[in-house]
């Protein structure tokens, strides 16, 4: 009869442990799922929102620095290094991921200052103030969308935190629920074999 109420418990045991293991697996995976969209919410936060905003920010400073130059009258020469400056700043924040929203934007600012570079020379101050207006109001569109995505993606960082959270709790109640079923298990048929 002890062998076997041994080996009975030796099984319980182990189906004990194998439903722990499980449960530990499967936490684990999940937790890793949640780690990783917090980590790429994150990584996409700094390299596609802040470092976008501060190509907006500079390109914005070029805008500012060709009004001046236009008021003070510095010769075209000076023009043509600012718009190479925004050209670049162009190209770098193109390398950004976009959003759909975003894209539309950024193409009509590409096209606002494609117009703004070919007709440059012949415009009247005036028409270059427009120019640079439209440039302006597309940068600040930018903005605003750099704003609304990175708190876009700092929520659902936060919410898969949460969740983490959530699950984390749920984990340690299961695991106290499991527990108490394996040695309610155990000691419930260890007395049934004793009474047999």
């Amino acid at each position: 009869m002890s062998n076997k109420t041994n080996i009975s418990n030796k099984i319980n045991i182990g189906f004990a442990l194998l439903i722990v293991f499980l449960l530990v697996f499967a936490t684990n995976r999940i937790d890793k799922i949640h780690f990783e969209t917090v980590q790429n919410a994150l990584t996409t936060v700094y390299k596609d929102r802040v470092v976008a905003q501060d190509y907006v920010h500079k390109m914005n400073t070029v805008v500012y620095k060709i009004r001046l130059h236009l008021v003070n009258g510095n010769g075209i020469h000076v023009n043509q290094n600012l718009n190479r400056e925004f050209q670049t700043l162009l190209d770098a924040f193109g390398s950004t991921k976009l959003t759909l929203t975003e894209a539309k934007t950024f193409e009509s600012l590409k096209d606002n200052f494609l117009k703004f570079t070919l007709k440059e020379q012949t415009l009247t101050k005036k028409e270059i103030e427009n120019h640079l207006d439209l440039l302006q109001a597309d940068l600040r569109g930018l903005a605003v969308i750099q704003v609304s995505e990175s708190k876009y993606l700092t929520d659902i960082a936060q919410k898969s935190l949460d969740n983490n959270r959530l699950i984390s709790q749920l984990e340690i109640g299961f695991l106290i629920l499991v527990g108490f079923l394996v040695q309610f298990i155990i000691f419930y048929r260890t007395k049934k074999v004793k009474d047999e």
